[in-house]
């Protein structure tokens, strides 16, 4: 390799691994060079030498969510602009799985890990800290942990989401939400409650999972009272895709007899029509953040006392969501 590039075996060294040290010249031709030989360099070793293996890790929790691959779009775009590489994982949304999935990662050597948790409590995020390997939570605060984080306000978009529909006219209004124990399902429902109570309305909260199966049952048992919602709050796209679904079959139309809207909007190549109205989050921009606050920590730039970030989300206006209809 030296001998093809006329360098010294030293240089090819800081071209692999500190190229911003080499002139751009000389760096041309030793990757000319590594062009020409196919040759991959043995970052395992790299890695013993340095005590740094330039790979990070992320674990989310369902991936077939496509919220779950704009965090790994977005974290992997960021890792690789700072020429780190990214593996990911995922949970099924088990806290048991969340934990072996960790443990997995930490044995193979990742300088870093960015986490959307199953849950909030303190338990994973502790087990990484305790193996001093450096971590960042996505979507959830950590009120247990001293980490950083990185997340939008769900308290502030609930309380949004429903403000709209209360302005569009309706005053019955019932909110499907995740699992209590997840503290984003239970952020969006205490929004829905803020805003409705501020309205003088009567609130009507379900609890669920965040899957189809879930809003389709949660639908299909609110949606059977005489007295009716006009409109339904659905904690997540999945919640809101069985929620129409369970709509649909009962004869009724979105939205000249039922309005939906919901949270971190699916694809409109997958979503049923009309498009659903909902609260977006910026999922590429907060993965991009949570990688450079976790690459601070890996690489000693930043010491001391978690950080938190907080974004609000955005109000996408479609066609799910209209007045209640005339009785």
């Amino acid at each position: 390799m030296a001998e093809r590039a006329k360098v010294a075996p030293m240089t090819v060294s800081r071209v692999i691994n500190q190229p911003v040290t080499v002139a751009a010249a000389t760096r041309e031709r030793v990757e000319q060079a590594i062009r020409d030989l196919n040759y991959v360099p043995n970052r395992l070793g790299q890695g013993l030498r340095n005590k740094q293996t330039m790979v990070i890790a992320l674990v989310v929790g369902d991936i077939a969510n496509p919220f779950a691959t704009e965090q790994i779009l977005g974290v992997s775009d960021a890792a690789r602009e700072r020429d780190y590489n990214l593996i990911f994982t995922h949970t099924d949304s088990s806290a048991d799985e969340e934990l072996a999935q960790l443990r997995h990662l930490i044995e193979r050597r990742v300088d870093g890990i960015a986490l959307s948790p199953v849950l909030n409590t303190p338990d994973a995020v502790r087990f990484v800290q305790d193996q001093g390997v450096p971590i960042v939570v996505l979507d959830y605060p950590m009120p247990d942990n001293d980490v950083d984080v990185v997340r939008c306000d769900s308290d502030d978009a609930g309380r949004r989401l429903t403000d709209y529909l209360i302005e569009l006219g309706h005053t019955r209004i019932a909110m499907l939400s995740g699992p209590e124990a997840a503290v984003t399902a239970r952020e969006r429902a205490d929004g829905y409650r803020s805003a409705m109570r501020a309205a003088g309305l009567a609130e009507d909260v379900r609890f669920g999972a965040f899957t189809t199966a879930s809003g389709y049952a949660m639908a299909a048992d609110v949606l059977t009272v005489d007295d009716r919602p006009t409109a339904l709050v659905t904690a997540s796209n999945f919640i809101g895709l069985g929620a129409a679904r369970r709509v649909r079959e009962l004869g009724l139309r979105i939205p000249e007899d039922l309005s939906v809207v919901t949270f971190d909007n699916v694809g409109a190549d997958i979503v049923l029509d009309p498009f659903f109205t909902g609260m977006v989050q910026p999922v590429r921009e907060l993965a991009g953040l949570a990688t450079d606050l976790l690459l601070d920590r890996v690489l000693g730039r930043v010491t001391g006392p978690g950080r938190s970030v907080v974004k609000l989300m955005e109000l996408d206006v479609h066609g799910s969501a209209a007045a209640p209809p005339v009785s």
